[in-house]
């Protein structure tokens, strides 16, 4: 709803009251969803240029250059809100969304991926929208004809009533075929093609721009009802009218409709717009100028066309049967007047519509609960060998298979490395690699916004830079609380500041992105607010497909190498929260420099051939990517923790569960150790060689056999699969 202040300044502009379509209008572009009236302000912390950025922030997809003139799209989206209330039909249409908005640039999608979190498992409401999510992603993808490569999934109480969908996609186009979401030049047709026009995701914008309540599922009409079939056949048009280099401008529909894209593309071509609403076809009968406006149907794109280029344009659509007509034309006087059937229902400025609002005032405090977060002790186990079987129960440790196999990955068969691995890599067809990654970890950002958002894109590089690729650039989802509380307007602003310094460090230019507020709930009298989650999605090239490293173990008798310091802390780890119940206790803190040589030393001795193997350490700490890099081909490990610090003597604890940044594990073969311990002395790199890889399919720690491999993937394995099923062993 718009506020007393808005309405204000509405009519102090147009010096009159605005009628119920201008409302509708205004109420969808200055959602928050729309405007970014509340977090905008803060994105000039962010790197956003780079020699290979083609477009950046502001489109609906960020353009980055490999080379060769062909570039890359990236895009991610959030359907949070949606997807809570109707978890099927709200994933699926954030995949369709996602995809239109790198379609908008002109690009070929070839990938999806997807990041999410949900309540714990024990939750039948979270398994619920578990297997609904999962379903919507995967039938609209693969419908779609686009393998869905990657992703990360997380689950804690905190997201129970507040599920996050997160959607990435990435295509590919030349250089000389980029298409802006833009109306620049007045005459030009504006031609709306697609599904036809209804009453679903009416107020979707709305929607997604309030906490969530026991009335929420009475706007379950708020979510829109995807089609894939209808996306396949929008995407093969569209594709064919940019490469005949037919369009002039392209956008599609998602929040708030035709206003929404009719406005922001004659905005950023500095034009206006005369619409007629009546030539807008429609699959339902009377339905009012506002509801047309805002409706936000799937499967349509709004394009320029030139008027030489008009029936080429008509001739394609009508050769795909797809639904099309010319409802208005590019104008020279920056407004949007709408007329239906004869009368004007519409007149506004589209500086106004788009930037006219008057920016909120937003306090920030910093939460009570960060005064308790002190250094803490941690429970000594009595039974190391339980408490990591108990680990490997984790669905947030686990493996994700349930999940990703009901994805196609390889459809489109560029896919190498899929989802399972630290990043999903693609072969494009001039013979370079793309790597992709996808992640966040909240535990870490609710412990300490600004170090746990840094930590989480330090984290999302390290598994770019495993499999053999050098990290070019990102996207982000911000998904976090009610921005008018001063406590979540905290959380967001350090993850900003983080975030932005982790850009600026490394020289990583974010492309685009998305802001999700609001994701708060009141449900039976309890308040509940999302763990802050900024996700990130980050692109990484490899040109020679020798530097391709895989994530586990090759061979036996070869050397294992930790390279990093461990620091022992405890905090935010998934030990501490999972086993112990405990979210408390300060975070490793993030540090440039440790990152940045860590980096350096894989991609040295990747570059000289030294690697066989790489894994980062993340969530569960070293144990976990131990075992990790042991399942794919049974070999086994046999190590030592005493060297694992320079600074203090580490217990069996800190050594094997805490989540140190900065870390990654190296597979050596014996005749080249010396070579490779020269380069990471010379490099000042701190390291340890572990121990060896071994034939015997157990782990061995200490020279005390605590595992076998197979006992240790089978509740790997069944981490997720056994709690959807109702099992606990």
């Amino acid at each position: 709803m718009l506020t007393i202040e808005e309405l204000g300044k509405i009519e102090s502009v147009l010096e009159r009251e605005p009628n119920k379509g201008e409302l509708a209008v205004f109420e969808a572009m200055w959602s928050e969803h729309c405007s970014y009236k509340s977090s905008r302000r803060w994105f000039h912390l962010f790197k956003d240029d780079a020699s290979y950025v083609e477009l950046g922030i502001g489109e609906g997809a960020g353009l980055v250059n490999l080379g060769d003139d062909l570039l890359i799209g990236l895009g991610l989206e959030s359907h949070n809100h949606p997807s809570a209330i109707s978890p099927y039909d709200g994933a699926a249409t954030g995949v369709g969304g996602i995809i239109r908005d790198i379609l908008s640039q002109g690009c070929r999608p070839i990938a999806i991926l997807d990041s999410l979190r949900f309540g714990e498992l024990e939750s039948q409401h979270s398994q619920h929208l578990l297997e609904n999510v999962v379903r919507g992603i995967s039938f609209y993808g693969n419908c779609c004809g686009i393998p869905t490569v990657g992703g990360e999934v997380e689950f804690a109480e905190p997201f129970e009533n507040n599920c996050l969908v997160n959607a990435m996609c990435v295509g590919t186009i030349a250089k000389d075929k980029i298409v802006r979401s833009s109306a620049s030049k007045p005459g030009s047709f504006l031609v709306l093609y697609g599904a036809r026009t209804g009453r679903d995701g009416i107020h979707g914008v709305s929607f997604a721009s309030k906490d969530l309540s026991e009335k929420s599922e009475e706007e379950r009409p708020a979510v829109q009802i995807g089609d894939p079939l209808m996306e396949k056949i929008l995407i093969d048009a569209t594709l064919e009218l940019v490469e005949k280099e037919l369009l002039n401008g392209l956008q599609d529909l998602g929040g708030g409709g035709l206003s929404c894209a009719v406005s922001e593309m004659t905005h950023k071509g500095s034009t206006g717009a005369l619409i007629r609403l009546e030539d807008v076809p429609l699959r339902e009968k009377n339905m009012e100028v506002w509801e047309i406006l805002v409706s936000e149907s799937q499967e349509r794109m709004l394009a320029v066309v030139e008027p030489q280029k008009l029936e080429l344009v008509k001739e394609v659509l009508s050769r795909y049967d797809l639904t099309f007509s010319v409802i208005g034309e590019v104008t020279d006087n920056s407004h949007c007047i709408v007329y239906y059937k004869g009368n004007k229902v519409i007149d506004l400025p589209v500086d106004l519509i788009v930037d006219g609002f008057p920016e909120p005032e937003r306090k920030i405090e910093k939460p009570a609960y960060t005064s308790n977060l002190l250094e803490i002790g941690f429970p000594l186990t009595s039974d190391l060998r339980k408490d990591i079987l108990k680990l490997f129960s984790s669905p947030n440790i686990g493996n994700k298979s349930w999940i990703y196999q009901q994805y196609d990955q390889h459809v489109q068969i560029q896919t190498v490395f899929s989802a399972g691995n630290d990043a999903a890599v693609l072969r494009l067809d001039n013979g370079k690699y793309i790597a992709l990654s996808l992640d966040c970890n909240s535990f870490m950002v609710y412990l300490d916004p600004y170090h746990g958002t840094a930590n989480s894109a330090s984290e999302t590089m390290r598994n770019i830079t495993s499999v053999g690729a050098k990290p070019l650039a990102f996207v982000d989802c911000l998904n976090f609380g009610n921005p008018e509380k001063p406590e979540s307007y905290w959380q967001f602003v350090e993850s900003v500041k983080g975030l932005g310094q982790f850009s600026h460090d490394f020289n990583l230019p974010i492309v685009g992105g998305n802001v999700s507020f609001y994701n708060e709930s009141q449900i039976d009298g309890k308040e509940e607010r999302i763990n802050p989650s900024p996700t990130i999605g980050m692109l990484g090239l490899i040109e020679d497909p020798k530097l391709l490293l895989k994530n586990h173990f090759q061979n036996q008798d070869n050397h294992i190498i930790i390279i990093g310091e461990t620091d022992g802390n405890l905090g935010g780890s998934e030990y501490l929260r999972y086993n112990h119940g405990i979210l408390k206790g300060s975070i490793p803190l993030y540090n440039k420099e440790r990152e940045e040589t860590s980096m350096k030393a894989i991609q040295l001795l990747n570059e000289a051939s030294y690697l066989e193997s790489c894994h980062d350490l993340s969530n569960g700490g070293l144990i976990i990517a131990l075992a990790e890099m042991t399942f794919e081909r049974n070999i086994g490990v046999s190590v030592t923790l005493d060297k694992l610090s320079n600074t203090k003597k580490l217990m069996n604890e800190e050594s094997l569960f805490s989540e140190s940044p900065s870390r990654y594990l190296i597979e050596v073969i014996p005749n080249n150790l010396e070579e490779v311990e020269q380069i990471l002395r010379k490099n000042n790199v701190f390291y340890s060689v572990l121990g060896r890889t071994q034939k015997e399919p157990s782990i061995e720690i200490e020279k005390t056999v605590l595992f076998k491999i197979d006992e240790l993937r089978k509740i790997w394995e069944r981490a997720i699969s056994n709690k959807m099923d109702g099992k606990n062993d």
